[in-house]
């Protein structure tokens, strides 16, 4: 069965509860159904993705594994389990501009304004400003801040990045941007 997985920041300050997680006591809630509209932003933008791409199914940690109750057997289980969710995962969304579970990450705030040039010939090209940054936009981001985020990155096979300034998507034939342009 084909499903994504989404590598996010949790980003809870000190003492602050989730607003969105399995535990023992509602997960028959949860099986039942739950709205969208529910959803924190990162969540819902994972959702949109995943149905952009046509896949069914979208794994997220913290709904899909419960978070507390029976002495948090579930967790210690399926935390054994994380090297097959994200390696049998068709792709996994990485949330990377996304401070926390609220934030989102499809929005972005970045103009891109390309300029056309003509040569002499008659062929036309554009210049963008585009800056490919992987190392900035990705891997210095808030998610790779997080431990977990090690292995979930070594384990996917395909990874969709989505970065403060544009999306990258990763895999073993290397990182390519937004603007088809392969990095090195």
């Amino acid at each position: 069965m084909k499903y994504i997985a989404l590598s996010r920041c949790w980003g809870l300050k000190h003492g602050e509860k989730p607003n969105f997680l399995t535990t023992a006591k509602i997960i028959k809630i949860r099986l039942k159904q739950f709205s969208s509209s529910e959803l924190p932003n990162t969540f819902r933008d994972a959702v949109q993705v995943t149905r952009e791409l046509g896949i069914q199914y979208l794994w997220i940690d913290s709904l899909c594994t419960i978070q507390s109750g029976d002495n948090g057997e579930d967790w210690k289980r399926e935390c054994q389990r994380m090297e097959d969710v994200y390696a049998s995962a068709y792709c996994t969304i990485a949330a990377t501009s996304a401070v926390d579970s609220n934030a989102g990450f499809l929005e972005r705030n970045v103009s891109r304004e390309p300029v056309y040039v003509q040569e002499a010939s008659g062929r036309r090209f554009h210049v963008c400003t585009d800056i490919n940054n992987f190392n900035n936009d990705v891997k210095q981001a808030p998610l790779n801040k997080r431990a977990w985020v090690i292995q979930e990155s070594v384990f996917s096979g395909r990874t969709i990045h989505f970065s403060a300034n544009q999306t990258y998507f990763g895999c073993g034939e290397g990182v390519y941007c937004e603007n088809l342009t392969r990095m090195k």
